[in-house]
């Protein structure tokens, strides 16, 4: 059997009613758009696996967990969740803005070992933080980030600080920024070559994280990067 590719979610599956509730569990508190693309990808593979079964039980089954999906599919498109996904900003582009975390004495340790997780085990690919554990029997660092947003977003929508000052992220944007994410993701990007000048052209050092290496730069992707792909799955039917 091939090994899971990492950025693979186990356990999702269509076999049958239980298959495809265990298949959600697994999904929550993922990204949204992840979680509709691999619903509606596990819809694919269970109506081509429809055709080429006889077997009546397994044609229920199969029919049963395509109901559980095609519900799920109907309360994520009523209910609009697609608003909730957080493009993650490029590694490379967080590093650049590392010295304002030291300037504005931003603590988080949390937001220290995502980044070292993106970097050393993800190695710059946010689609690899979907297996990667943010402790043992731990929640892995996608979930964790979207919980950590959930709660600074909300305290931005009460407070409503300025997200720029002189130009520059402020303390509040900062704070996002560490779990890879701007909602003015497209601003810092435009001007990514400006903030570098200003901010002296050379990333600090977070408490988790070595030295960035000359090539990082190099692998610099579009702020906006999203899922769309189908997920790759390797689950059993």
């Amino acid at each position: 059997m091939s090994e899971s590719k990492p950025d693979t979610v186990p356990g999702l599956g269509f076999k049958d009613k239980e298959k495809a509730e265990e298949t959600i569990k697994n999904l929550e508190g993922r990204d949204p758009d992840y979680q509709k693309l691999a619903i509606k990808g596990l819809i694919g593979r269970a109506k081509r696996t429809l055709t080429l079964t006889k077997d009546k039980d397994k044609l229920q089954n199969i029919n049963d967990a395509m109901a559980i999906f095609e519900k799920w599919l109907k309360d994520f498109e009523y209910d609009n969740r697609s608003k909730e996904n957080r493009a993650y900003l490029p590694l490379a582009t967080v590093k650049i803005l590392l010295p304002l975390k030291e300037q504005f004495g931003i603590e988080d340790k949390k937001a220290s070992s995502f980044l070292s997780a993106y970097e050393k085990k993800a190695k710059g690919e946010y689609k690899h933080l979907r297996t990667v554990a943010s402790e043992e029997d731990k929640p892995t660092w996608d979930i964790v980030r979207n919980s950590e947003l959930r709660s600074l977003l909300k305290k931005l929508d009460e407070d409503r600080p300025d997200l720029w000052k002189d130009d520059l992220p402020t303390k509040e944007h900062m704070q996002l920024i560490l779990w890879a994410y701007s909602p003015d993701a497209a601003k810092i990007k435009k001007n990514l070559s400006n903030l570098e000048e200003k901010l002296g052209g050379k990333s600090s050092q977070s408490s988790s994280e070595e030295d960035e290496s000359d090539d990082d730069k190099g692998k610099r992707k579009s702020s906006g990067d999203s899922d769309e792909e189908s997920p790759k799955k390797k689950s059993k039917k």
